[in-house]
């Protein structure tokens, strides 16, 4: 009988752990800093180079070094390594994982500028699962002038080779020439082109195109972004312009225009359904019935998913004026995405929420990051701002394996210019599950603009009023849709009180 109940009871345990078992597993989240009083860290990149574990790089503003942290799906800190090189400053600019014979690896592009002012170089290091440096190669650069200098460097892993963009400039002058490159994992050049500024003035990322091709997100000009496409050669094979575009006349006669702000740090995806996401970085620039413009420094986000047609985005939303402030979207890599199958895909954006500086103050202070979970169709799943308490600056958003992400960044001074590294684990719900870190859930129009019906997504919304451009109230609605089709073209305001109280600002456009 003893021996029958503890059979029992080792199934029925077996049985909890079974169903139970992996909910908990994918409560994952954690936040990690990593305090250096000696340096002050920039974080350039993060990846997850196992299940549960993840590789987070950083620059030294203080110094001429570099930082790779190993970090565990518990938060703690496996491992860190400094990479430095005698004579010259060493920026990490990319980590990529790469599969050895026998080894998993990781790759740190780094471009290197000599102190003595001479060439730059671009060095190539591998380290092992520990992070220890098992490999170091200069990599040739034939492209680069006498006392030339990157500006600026992208990098993608592609099947057995690197793919580089590479932005370079004389030494203390302005961007001269963008360089495409192609490298193996050894380090040794296969191939380049060279690029002038009138081909391509920025290059915002590189992504995985159809048909093994590579995508190039970038600046064609100075109002207008696009998407390259180029073959395993170099060779372009189509180039499609993304124009700027305008939201309509509002009541008042005025109109709005977005123009790009930030042309190197926004961003661009190929979904599995061969549509593409952009986040880009907007100025609104807004002009009264006459043309004059005004308010001409109001940033905002814009995510946007184009079906068939560049010149038109099919979705997007332009998250603004968030509890009264602004968003920026995050350095470096503001998109990324999880494939669930060859279909459907979770997309994660991430960006920095600032109050607006005072009494001429020119640097913002950070009140939160927020990020947002969408499928393919730009529809939120959630949205949820974090950490609020502190000079959190979200750099890099890495999507994740239990269907979660990864939001990689510094916290510091500004007033002292030193800044951490910090890491927040988020799992697929949005959830934390750190008692610390308060999370609150962010509300968002869709779509935007709208033609009649608009949907109030990521809070229970109680109670919506709807205010035009002259602040005057035209409508109001409770639960989280209505029918704008009423409404005349324009830009309007909703106001928007969810359940627990909590009001939140948001413009929407309507365009018939």
């Amino acid at each position: 009988m003893k021996t029958l109940r503890c059979i029992c009871r080792y199934y029925l345990l077996s049985l909890f752990i079974w169903a139970f078992g992996p909910a908990f597993a994918q409560e994952r989240g954690f936040l990690t800093v990593c305090p250096d009083e000696d340096h002050s860290w920039f974080v350039t990149d993060a990846l997850e180079i196992s299940e549960g574990c993840f590789v987070v790089c950083a620059n030294d503003s203080w110094g001429d070094n570099s930082i790779l942290l190993k970090i565990s799906s518990e938060g703690d800190v496996l491992g860190r390594t400094i990479i430095a090189a005698q004579d010259t400053t060493v920026f990490v600019r990319a980590c990529l994982p790469v599969t050895r014979k026998t080894s998993r690896e990781v790759i740190a592009l780094c471009p290197c500028h000599p102190n003595d002012g001479s060439t730059a170089a671009l060095v190539l290091f591998r380290v092992d699962e520990d992070l220890n440096v098992v490999y170091k190669k200069t990599i040739s650069c034939p492209f680069l002038d006498p006392g030339s200098r990157f500006y600026d460097t992208k990098f993608m892993l592609s099947d057995s080779s690197i793919y580089g963009a590479l932005t370079t400039t004389p030494s203390g002058g302005m961007p001269e020439a963008i360089i495409l490159a192609k490298i193996d994992f050894d380090g040794n050049l296969l191939n380049y082109r060279n690029w002038g500024m009138d081909t391509i003035l920025a290059v915002g990322n590189l992504f995985h195109a159809e048909e093994g091709r590579i995508g190039l997100f970038g600046q064609f000009d100075s109002s207008h972004m696009g998407l390259l496409t180029i073959d395993s050669s170099l060779q372009p094979v189509s180039r499609d312009t993304i124009f700027q575009w305008s939201a309509p006349e509002g009541n008042n006669g005025d109109f709005c225009h977005y123009f790009i702000h930030d042309r190197i740090n926004s961003h661009a995806t190929m979904l599995p359904d061969g549509s593409h996401v952009v986040s880009a970085r907007m100025t609104e620039s807004l002009y009264n019935a006459n043309g004059y413009p005004y308010n001409v420094h109001d940033q905002s986000a814009i995510f946007a998913r184009y079906v068939n047609d560049f010149h038109q985005p099919d979705e997007y939303i332009i998250t603004e004026h968030l509890n009264g402030s602004v968003e920026y979207p995050a350095f470096f890599r503001s998109v990324d995405v999880r494939e669930a199958d060859q279909t459907e895909c979770g997309v994660f954006q991430c960006t920095n929420l600032h109050e607006l500086p005072q009494y001429g103050l020119m640097q913002p202070y950070p009140t939160g990051v927020v990020v947002t979970k969408t499928n393919q169709d730009l529809s939120v799943e959630w949205g949820k701002r974090y950490l609020e308490d502190d000079n959190y600056q979200a750099m890099v958003i890495c999507a994740t394996s239990d269907g979660g992400c990864l939001v990689a960044g510094s916290l510091g001074e500004f007033q002292a210019q030193r800044f951490d590294v910090f890491a927040l684990k988020i799992n697929a719900d949005g959830t934390v599950g750190v008692d610390e870190i308060q999370e609150e859930s962010m509300a968002f129009v869709y779509p935007n603009p709208a033609k009649d019906v608009i949907r109030i997504e990521g809070v229970e919304a109680r109670e919506t009023k709807v205010f035009n451009a002259l602040g005057q109230q035209v409508m109001s609605f409770k639960g989280n849709e209505a029918n704008a089709g009423t409404l005349t073209d324009g830009i309007y305001l909703l106001k928007i009180t969810d359940s627990e109280g909590h009001i939140q600002t948001l413009r929407f456009v309507v365009n018939k």
